[in-house]
């Protein structure tokens, strides 16, 4: 057949009659059939030189690569050739989303270290990694290079510690898994003499030690689909029969290239794949190794089997079934050898018509437990069979009748031990007294072909869906039973990309649908409100379901089916739903709903090239204009009454309803879906009420393309699944600018000159704190010079030094503060006009090199402060800081960086209390677009000091109280608070701890902070807490505010009630309470906790250690003439 590769058949299989392990079956490879490939891909194009059409790597070169991961991994993991505490090899867990070379590669290595691989599906859980973890005793953890898998770890090492009481000693390692490059040393192909001398040096360092047939050679585990997933451990036996039993395939594979674009070695259908190549010689067609890995989709995994000439693909049903709808695809597939699917059932329709149309179509059939159990590659392909396997000859089934399946004969499959076959890694049953494993599978025979059998479902009413994943109905369907408006309820989904469930109403509810169809004369109208009547009942009770389920397995609104009155459930004697039979009589129901769902969505829109803002908006218009207008013609009898649709206007004011707001959400998930590449099934409820105009939704369709997740569904789960979501944005910022470092081979640091000099280059000068550090630094005589970078104001130009604008603006805040206004005109200060997030901070070429040249230090101060805005708000901070950080690498200067206390909001999430001068978790700083961003520039500061050496003080400012003049923005909280007291008539009380800090001790703390030594600094931020040494007693305050203002003092919930019932009352009332206009931020305050106003308590040892102003015992508190020099200056 055209356009199929077959490479040489000159291959020599190890023997397989029990004298090799499968460690030494590589050791054979690596001396007979070195030039034999393993793998072959097509490479990208890089640059303007045109890539060969495709590389193989071969046997030699995959020996060599293991041996050289044996050796990374005992140089990276500690004490790797120990024995755990059990006296047996340790686990090391695989956590990532590598590509298959990579991986596959990566798991031998771990073989050939002597321990045991656990891959570990990447999607999982925090919840579920860390179970996993636990039931096995994984010892180190080898991780992805991208934020969610370190993020992930990290979540599940919280569980870990929480609910396994794991130590700090017992945590995994981790490390980063090796890369192609890694592991890949030589370019040359076959075995060179070089690699051959480090396979030698490697075997002597690392001798294999011996396994016997019962020790656990890899880990593996089920899907999880509802419950936690569980460990399946597969024996050295079993993988080496693993490897042997493919002699038992239809046909022979050697040299022939078999496609797995599609399956990712760590699920157990990639796994099994890649262990029979062992003794067959065929040939893997995978991605090309490289970093981030290729996502796989309907057209890039064709494109990659076409290109390397495949004549065999393994698949998966939905993405055979994308592939049908393209007349191309189809031709091409009609010239394979065989196309296989696996992991589910495929659509009849798809299935018929791609066979017909001479696609040389077979199912594969195996599971997690047992491995592949049918012939893999078939003998013979029959048209009219295209859904039926026939069983592997090595293995050794019993079937089972089972008579619970109405109109079929069928069978139960249970397998047992063979001598050419693993058999059950997992004995679950006996059958005439020997062990076995019932694979819950329901089957039943070809009436035509004998031997050929086709899989009707499963006896535990496992829901396999067309993506190859599983929804596990039990422990859903009763969580729904327990609705008081439910009777019985069933999923179904069975070969469907997505879960529906059938709810039955109690009698109770049941009677307006009997009284509608009793009446003869159903009036739809009324029916379908009945039905939304019922389905608005129990869409709390869906919450709660898809609140525990995978992302798979949640159902959406439309997807509810409400039993009819005529045809009521069936149940067994034990009164338990007959599912299958309840199911086949719905069968016109369920599929008119999926043909509904489908239909109802708009394919005839062309589906954005690009996904920016524009053509986002350009593709939701033509969607709701495409909708609104057809049903408003179609609702009118035909004529028209449609305007034009602007792009404020809210769906639902100009006539939209809930059918016309499913058919814009289902036709836009469908664009994300097939154009963006966006799984779409983690949403739940419909955006189109959250988004109900083109401009609204429109922005959020782009949010989504950018973010590449639709993360609906977690609104409606619950506080904690949008912690998750707003988590996942702060990894993706921390990602976006954590990339491509560069250290600086010119360092300074031995200058002895610059240990005597300081030059600063600061931000946020013109702030109330930062008017503070400017006038200590240029005070200081051992600064001799400080830049000033102040933001340039719109329309202002790159001009040089000391403008009038920028020098009135720093007088200003200098004049604000009661410091010194002439300083601005200091001989060791210049004033420079800038902005942060361009090149050169928006510097000229000159000014900026003689920056670099000179500068020490960095003090970043500067930020924007507005507690109301989202992260992504900040971004244009964010990306500010990442330029400094650069600048700080280039010059090797000390960076010291204005975090905030304020990013300790979530204080339910921290691990432990009072707050260590050390990071933290995401979750606890995810409250709020400031914290978040303050957040994400730690972390961008941590990764630059970790991979680049960057010397940091991290300094989590406290609440700055006002300089020695009084001066203390009227706006902000306190100010406000006390300043709305004369028009509340009371004041709060609290008798616990304030540790406010006036500007001017911010300041000197600062300075000090110049001087922290490296041991402190380099590789690894210092982390400061900024707050009084001294706290004070805010009840030792109050008094004097109530007694001067003639006000009450009431506990914060009473004061809180009274600004809430203020601003109901009065919409004007924001004039002159100011308190009002901030009132989110009074309701986020948590009085449980450790400080006043809800502030968290924290430990600030290194802060003093590093700051002799802050580690002096006279240090004054505040007090009174504190209080006094405030309310003057508030005008109270």
């Amino acid at each position: 057949m055209s356009g199929i590769t077959t490479f040489s058949t000159n291959f020599t299989p190890p023997p397989t009659d029990g004298s090799l392990t499968v460690m030494q079956m590589l050791d054979w490879h690596y001396v007979h059939n070195s030039s034999h490939p393993l793998f072959v891909y097509a490479p990208t194009s890089s640059g303007s030189e045109s890539p060969p059409s495709k590389v193989a790597v071969t046997w030699g070169e995959v020996v060599e690569a293991v041996y050289t991961g044996a050796k990374l991994l005992k140089d990276r993991v500690p004490s790797i050739d120990a024995l755990n505490a059990e006296g047996k090899p340790k686990v090391i867990g695989v956590l990532s989303h590598s590509d298959s070379i990579s991986y596959y590669t990566t798991v031998l290595a771990i073989i050939r270290a002597n321990c045991v691989p656990f891959p570990i599906y990447p999607k999982n859980s925090p919840q579920a990694v860390a179970h996993l973890i636990q039931k096995v005793g994984v010892t180190h953890v080898l991780l992805g290079y991208d934020q969610n898998m370190q993020h992930l770890m990290e979540r599940a090492v919280e569980f870990l510690e929480e609910d396994f009481g794991y130590t700090k000693e017992k945590i995994p390692g981790t490390s980063m898994i090796p890369v192609f490059e890694d592991l890949y040393l030589s370019k040359a192909r076959g075995a060179s003499s070089e690699g051959q001398e480090r396979v030698n040096k490697i075997r002597e360092e690392i001798p294999l030690k011996a396994l016997g047939p019962k020790d656990i050679q890899f880990y593996l585990h089920s899907s999880g689909s509802t419950a936690l997933p569980k460990p399946l451990p597969w024996t050295s036996l079993g993988v080496y029969k693993l490897t042997t039993c493919t002699r038992f395939a239809g046909r022979s594979m050697t040299g022939k290239v078999f496609s797995i674009h599609v399956v990712p070695v760590f699920h157990a259908m990639g796994t099994f794949h890649i262990f029979s190549a062992i003794s067959t010689g065929i040939v893997f067609g995978v991605f090309p190794p490289q970093i981030p890995p290729v996502q796989a989709s309907p057209e890039n995994v064709l494109e990659g089997a076409r290109r390397v000439g495949a004549g065999y693909l393994l698949s998966v049903p939905s993405v055979i079934e994308a592939w049908s709808q393209n007349p191309s695809y189809v031709k091409w597939l009609a010239g394979r050898n065989g196309v296989f699917y696996s992991g589910g059932p495929l659509d009849i329709e798809v299935g018929t018509r791609l066979s017909e149309q001479g696609v040389p179509l077979s199912c594969t059939y195996g599971s997690t437990e047992c491995g592949v159990m049918s012939e893999d590659p078939p003998r013979e392909v029959y048209k009219d069979a295209w859904n039926y396997f026939r069983f592997s000859k090595g293995i050794k089934a019993q079937l089972i009748p089972n008579e619970d399946v109405d109109g079929s004969d069928a069978f139960e499959v249970i397998i047992s031990g063979a001598p050419y076959h693993p058999g059950p890694q997992v004995v679950n049953t006996t059958i005439d007294g020997v062990d076995g494993y019932s694979t819950h599978d329901l089957i039943e025979e070809h009436p035509k072909y004998k031997g050929y059998w086709k899989i009707l479902g499963r006896i535990d009413s496992k829901i396999i869906h067309s993506s190859g994943e599983n929804t596990n109905p039990g422990p859903l369907e009763s969580i729904m039973n327990q609705d008081p408006h439910v009777n019985a309820c069933v999923m179904f989904g069975h070969g469907k990309f997505q879960a529906g469930i059938i709810v039955e109403p109690t009698m109770e509810e049941r009677e307006p649908f009997i009284e509608l169809e009793s009446s003869g004369n159903v009036d739809e109208h009324e029916r379908e409100a009945k039905l939304s009547e019922f389905r608005n009942k129990i869409w709390p009770t869906v919450e709660k379901m898809n609140a525990i389920a995978p992302q798979h397995s949640r159902i959406f609104k439309e997807m509810i089916l409400i039993a009819s009155p005529s045809k009521p459930f069936l149940f067994t004697a034990k009164r338990t739903t007959r599912n299958a039979a309840i199911i086949r009589g719905y069968t016109p129901e369920i599929e008119a709903l999926y043909a509904n769902l489908e239909e109802s969505t708009q394919p005839s829109i062309p589906i954005p090239q690009q996904w920016d803002l524009q053509s986002s908006k350009a593709f939701v218009r033509a969607v709701v204009e495409k909708v609104l207008i057809k049903h408003q013609s179609e609702s009118k009898n035909g004529t028209s009454a449609s305007r034009a649709i602007k792009d404020d206007d809210d769906f639902f004011q100009i006539g939209g309803d809930s059918l016309q707001a499913t058919w814009i959400k289902n036709s836009i998930m469908r664009a994300l879906r097939d154009g963006a590449k966006i799984d779409t099934r983690g949403a739940a409820g419909n955006f189109v009420y959250e988004y109900p105009t083109i401009g609204t939704l429109g922005a959020f369709v782009a949010s989504v393309v950018e973010n590449k997740s639709l993360d609906i569904a977690v609104r409606q789960q619950g506080p904690d699944a949008q912690v998750e979501v707003e988590v996942q944005g702060m990894n993706r910022m921390v990602e976006k600018y954590s990339k491509d470092f560069r250290v600086n081979a010119n360092l300074r640091i031995d200058s002895p000159t610059r240990k005597r000099r300081k030059v600063v280059l600061m931000t946020g000068s013109t702030g109330g704190v930062g008017a503070h550090i400017l006038d200590r630094l240029l005070e200081d005589s051992t600064v001799e010079k400080v830049y000033a970078l102040i933001r340039r104001g719109k329309g202002k130009s790159k001009d040089g030094a000391g403008s009038d604008d920028i020098k009135t603006k720093q007088k200003e805040a200098f004049v604000e503060r009661g410091v010194d206004s002439g300083l601005v005109e200091s001989s060791k200060l210049v004033l420079l006009e800038a902005q942060l997030s361009e090149e050169r901070f928006g510097l000229e070429e000159d000014v900026f090199e003689k920056l670099k040249k000179e500068v020490t230090h960095v003090v970043a101060n500067a930020w924007r402060v507005d507690f109301n805005l989202g992260l992504g708000s900040f971004e244009s901070d964010i990306k500010g800081i990442r330029s400094m950080v650069d600048f700080a690498l280039a010059t090797d200067s000390l960076l010291v960086f204005t975090s905030s206390i304020g990013i300790f909001r979530r204080f339910n999430y921290a691990k432990e209390r009072p707050f260590l001068e050390a990071p933290i978790s995401a979750k606890v700083a995810s409250a709020g677009g400031y914290s978040q961003s303050k957040w994400v520039s730690e972390q961008i500061i941590q990764s630059a000091s970790s991979i680049a050496g960057l010397r940091s003080v991290i300094v989590r400012l406290g609440q700055a109280c006002g300089s020695p003049n009084g001066s203390w923005n009227s706006k902000e909280w306190l100010p406000a608070l006390v300043k709305s007291a004369p028009s509340l008539g009371c004041i709060v009380d609290d008798d616990r701890e304030i540790s406010w800090i006036p500007a001017d001790l911010v300041a000197r703390a600062f300075r000090d902070f110049l001087d922290a030594p490296e041991t402190e600094t380099r590789g690894n931020p210092s982390f400061v807490h900024l707050i009084h040494p001294r706290p004070a007693r805010w009840s030792s305050l109050v008094r004097t505010i109530a007694s001067k203002l003639n006000v009450d003092v009431v506990p914060f919930g009473t004061w809180l009630e009274k600004l809430e019932e203020a601003g109901k009352k009065d919409k004007s009332a924001e004039e002159k309470i100011s308190a009002l206009r901030i009132l989110p931020s009074y309701q986020a305050m948590g009085l449980e906790l450790e400080e006043a106003f809800g502030m968290a308590l924290i430990r600030n040892e290194r802060a003093k250690r590093l700051s002799k102003t802050l580690a002096d015992p006279d240090v004054p508190q505040l007090g009174q003439e504190d209080l006094e020099r405030w309310m003057a200056y508030w005008g109270l």
